[in-house]
Formats: structure tokens, sequence, C-alpha cells
């Protein structure tokens, strides 16, 4: 090769490298997450803690149970990660698997939540 063809590599081979990045990254990466909310007793608790995700970008889905005291979270971990899920149950006034719940939050908390 020459010139001309070492000038065409320098040239084309950042654009090739470009379009290899960037068709193999990834936008989503969705997953679920189950959380134990012990405190989670009725569909008022539930609430407080769905309000809380409304600020939360990466969130997709949120479906509280009952009976298992369980929170299914479904997100966007590209965007949120899993700590970040929990924390913000525990900053509704929550505890969230191993993260206490905020004392300030507890005590904001509907009497049917305590």
């Amino acid at each position: 090769m020459g010139r001309k063809g070492d000038l065409m590599w320098k040239m084309l081979l950042p654009i090739m490298l470009l379009i290899v990045c960037l068709a193999g990254c990834r936008k989503q990466d969705m997953r679920t997450v189950i959380v134990a909310v012990p405190g989670l007793k009725n569909p008022a608790c539930a609430q407080i803690i769905q309000d809380a995700f409304m600020r939360q970008p990466g969130i997709k889905a949120i479906r509280p149970d009952f009976q298992q005291r369980t929170m299914t979270v479904t997100y966007d971990s590209m965007v949120i990660a899993r700590k970040n899920i929990e924390f913000t149950i525990a900053g509704a006034g929550f505890d969230a698997n191993d993260i206490p719940a905020l004392t300030n939050a507890v005590a904001a908390l509907p009497a049917a939540c305590k």
C-alpha cells in the first residue's frame, strides 16, 4: 500500500470502530427484583412506596404482594441499580431487605403503615 492506502485506513478505522461500538451497546437491561418489605400491610402503604418511585427514572412496574409482604419491581438496570430501589423504599419509611427505614420517614407514615 502506498500513502493513499495508509491515509484511507487512518480515516476508516475510527469510523468502523464507532459503528461496531454503537451496534453492540445495550440501551436497556430490564430486570425484576422482589424486595422484602415487612411493613407492607395494605394498599395505603403500597401507594406511599409507589409515590416514592414516581421520582425515580428507570422504574417500569411495581407490584405489591400483601400476603408475602414484598414488592416486585421491574426496572432498567442501565438507569437505576437494585440498591437504589431498596434505598427508595427505605426513604419512604419501610424496611427493604437489609436496608432499614429512615427514622424521619417512619415518623411521617400514617398509623395504618407503622
